[in-house]
């Protein structure tokens, strides 16, 4: 009886939400496809960052992990950090987030304060990604006590703030220069949760250099959730994004944008305290900081090569089938910014409108994906195509000419886990609130905070679509 209960309210919340998004669903204002391409004779970055501020004697609660746990203490506070990028031409701006995720409609509230600052500069786009930070102050509202908005309004002015004066911070830094990209593995470090323990151990680095000898600027592209502090904890943190970043300004002046890579899975760094010493959860982040900036660090200009003044963008729109109830239910709760429309073909009749953008930094590369993709996904290992897997995103750069290819997840949106179609599996009993198990005892978590199976499909799809905007080099 409960099951059908359950059924009956997921079929009258369809109903009124047919009735509230066909009266008038949000118009899609994001300029789309080829957004700029152009080359010059040097780089120009400036780097911005400004601290979240964080409001006193409010109810703020830890994302991440568990329902209505308050914050505690702050261990350090979140920051926003920007870059403003032009190649002689149009420029952008790169803002990362100190944050667990950030839904499209607050990228575009960012976007919206930024319109003035865009007049002025001329700047043709505006890209947020965030770092995944299992630490950080509730961003996406899901954290709050049950069925209740964890988001806080004045946190969240004040995060846009932040976003709008570090962009412009960036904007005056800005400053001629070279940019030079190199990898360093990083060994050990990562474990993946989930078959088919597929992920990239390497971290990536584009560093620019000013012709003014002043400080650099360096992007870290890494695959692994900022966790490190793990579960039990209830104090304010970048985790370990913030302390490699820091470790690199107070070790080479150098300022740091962090941004993740293919971390669906589940992918996340080892515990580096000693297996026989007692679990310390500030000691756990300060060693892997500590491991990950050496990496970073340890790439010497004899490893690295120079890219060329060229930069480029295309933005495409994509329409992600909704299956998961819970994610409807948190949208009419009020909880979730996401952008539904009509969408017949999936079990909810809505899909998540969102978007996916394929950067170009000389013969870099980079797809900023609006979510947590499984690693498979990118490099093609393991996928089964008769099962309804699409072709890995690799393989469809390299057909495009892409030399290096590189993901930034949890960007400009966060749909969740983007899973392997042929391994998607939900409790039959009650999909997407329960977890499933498979014949192998593995636990399928990730499907519930999933759209549903087909969104990697429409994944790859917009990333063809977006190359083709390019076309064969």
């Amino acid at each position: 009886m409960k099951n059908v209960i359950i059924r009956l309210c997921a079929v009258c919340l369809s109903c009124i939400l047919f009735l509230l998004f066909s009266a008038g669903c949000m118009e899609n204002t994001t300029k789309e496809g080829l957004i700029f391409n152009t080359a010059g004779d040097a780089w120009t970055m400036g780097f911005g960052s400004m601290t979240i501020e964080i409001p006193a004697g409010e109810q703020l609660y830890i994302a991440g992990y568990h329902n209505g746990w308050e914050i505690g203490d702050v261990l350090d506070a979140q920051q926003v950090n920007a870059i403003w990028l032009d190649a002689g031409g149009d420029g952008i701006l790169w803002i990362s987030v100190d944050c667990v995720g950030l839904l499209h409609g607050t990228v575009n509230e960012i976007r919206r304060a930024l319109e003035p600052f865009c007049r002025e500069t001329g700047c043709a786009a505006v890209n947020v990604c965030s770092t995944h930070d299992h630490a950080g102050i509730d961003t996406m509202g899901l954290w709050g006590p049950t069925a209740q908005n964890g988001k806080n309004e004045t946190f969240m002015e004040n995060l846009v703030s932040a976003a709008v004066d570090a962009a412009r911070m960036a904007y005056e830094d800005k400053t001629s220069g070279r940019l030079f990209y190199g990898t360093a593995d990083t060994g050990d470090l990562q474990r993946d949760s989930r078959a088919p323990y597929e992920y990239d151990r390497n971290l990536y680095q584009l560093r620019f250099a000013p012709d003014n000898g002043g400080n650099g600027i360096r992007i870290l592209n890494y695959q692994a959730h900022a966790e490190s502090l793990r579960g039990d904890n209830r104090l304010v943190s970048r985790d370990y994004p913030g302390d490699v970043s820091d470790r690199i300004l107070d070790t080479m002046g150098d300022r740091v944008l962090f941004t993740q890579g293919a971390i669906g899975g589940l992918i996340m760094t080892e515990v580096q305290t000693p297996a026989n010493e007692t679990f310390d959860a500030e000691e756990n982040m300060r060693a892997t900081g500590e491991r990950l900036a050496s990496c970073a660090l340890s790439i010497e200009p004899g490893d690295e090569r120079e890219l060329s003044p060229a930069l480029a963008l295309v933005r495409v729109t994509l329409d992600v089938p909704l299956d998961n109830t819970m994610f409807l239910y948190y949208k009419f709760l009020g909880i979730l910014s996401t952008e539904a429309v009509p969408y017949r073909e999936s079990a909810t009749g809505y899909a998540i409108r969102s978007e996916l953008s394929i950067l170009r930094m000389g013969d870099v590369t980079i797809a900023m994906v609006p979510g947590e993709l499984y690693p498979e996904l990118k490099s093609g290992n393991g996928l089964h195509p008769e099962k309804g897997d699409p072709e890995g995103l690799d393989a469809i750069a390299a057909r495009y000419g892409a030399k290096t290819f590189l993901v930034c997840g949890l960007a400009n949106d966060e749909i969740g886990y983007i899973v392997t179609p042929s391994d998607f599996l939900v409790n039959e009993t009650l999909p997407y609130v329960l977890r499933a198990e498979d014949e192998n005892g593995e636990d399928h978590y990730e499907e519930t905070n999933s759209a549903g199976p087909m969104t990697a499909v429409i994944i790859a799809d917009a990333f063809e679509r977006a190359f083709a905007a390019f076309g064969h080099s």
